[in-house]
Order: C-alpha cells, then structure tokens, then sequence
C-alpha cells in the first residue's frame, strides 16, 4: 500500500549555469581543483566566485520554489516548538535538528504526540528517546530530520501547529534514603556491606544518598 506523497516543497533539481545558480543549493558535493562545496550549500556570492575561479561551468542544484522554507531553517523552527523545559536545541545543519537534556534526571515523551507528529508527511521526522528514560546532562534527547532540501511553508506551519512541547526533561530530587537490612542467622557482614555500597553508588546517580543504615536481628 503505497503511502501520501510528501509534500517537500516543489524543489527543482538540475544542472544550471553557473551564472544562474547563485541562491540555489549544491544537490551533490562539488569537488575542482581542491575546491569542496558540500552538498546542500546554498551557493552564495562566495561560493559562484571561487566555482569560477576552479573552472566550473555548470553545476546540479535544487531551486527553491516560491513558499518553500530549506531544511535546516524548517529544523531548527520545528525542534524549538519542541523542545519543553530542560532541553536544549542544536544548531540545525543538513536538515537535521538535535535536543540535548540540559541537566540530570528523566525525560517526558509524550508519545501521542509525537505519533501525531510523525503522521503529519514523511518529509518531517522526529525521533526520540523512549518515555521516562533517565538521561544526564548533554544526553541527545530526540532529533528533528527533515528529508528533502526544502518543505512547503504550509507543511510547517502544520507541524509547528502539532509541536507544541513534546518533550520535557524532569531533573532527578535529591533525597535521603534509609536502608534497613535484616540480619539472618549467617549472613556474613560483607554481604551487608556490599548491598549497602552497591545501592549507594544507584543513588548517588539520583543525586541521593544513604541517610541511615539500620541493621536488624532476624
């Protein structure tokens, strides 16, 4: 069953003349006597000059149609609506957005949302991690892709309409914590001490401690 045709902005894609090419985007890398230019630069004043200078005369773009909005801008607007409390957003490049956990603690997806989301076209994708995973600080949270060079200004103005926070990052609340064991005929000491220490570096990743150790005679 074939799936909805994206609607990615009616881009244009083909080889121009060099001289008609400033504002569109490099659809491959372009490599000429050491000169590189990735795919997906929008060729600029800078990059026609120095193409001429290494001998290019015709080069493959996509051209933007009227309302259309490139990749990374769409990106970068969409993970912004995003991102809730506690997570930050990267600098979109290559159509792609990344959010990172701003502190230590869980990470809130809300899942109907996001399926709501992803349903919209195929050209928007948004990935993240499962719901209520402990994340640390600098922890890659979800990411905002978008496939084609560019998507109708209509398609992310929909988006944006379905992206209000999505995903939110709960910093962990230190606690004190009491352990009470209980000592059973022969249970040796170290086994105490081992549970003990065991279940303090568990807390100590929480930001919590152990208050009191509490032993009790079976």
């Amino acid at each position: 069953h074939a799936g909805p045709r994206p609607r990615g902005g009616c881009v244009k894609f083909g080889p121009v003349p060099l001289g008609a090419a400033e504002g569109a985007i490099a659809a491959h890398s372009i490599r000429s006597e050491g000169l590189v230019i990735k795919k997906g630069t929008r060729l600029g004043a800078i990059e026609i000059a120095a193409l001429a200078t290494a001998g290019v005369r015709e080069v493959v773009v996509a051209q933007l149609e009227a309302g259309d909005i490139h990749e990374d801008a769409a990106a970068g607007a969409l993970a912004t609506r995003i991102a809730g409390e506690q997570v930050r957003v990267e600098a979109p490049f290559t159509g792609r957005s990344n959010l990172f956990a701003l502190t230590d603690g869980v990470v809130a997806v809300d899942r109907v949302g996001v399926d709501g989301f992803n349903a919209l076209d195929e050209a928007i994708t948004l990935a993240t991690l499962p719901d209520l995973s402990p994340v640390k600080a600098g922890d890659m949270v979800a990411t905002v892709k978008i496939i084609p060079f560019a998507v109708s200004g209509t398609l992310v103005d929909e988006a944006l309409s379905r992206a209000a926070p999505l995903l939110t990052v709960h910093p962990f609340v230190r606690r004190r914590v009491a352990v009470i064991s209980t000592l059973l005929p022969g249970l040796m000491p170290k086994v105490v001490e081992k549970t003990l220490r065991v279940t303090a570096e568990r807390l100590a990743r929480a930001g919590a401690l152990i208050a009191q150790d509490i032993r009790i005679p079976h």
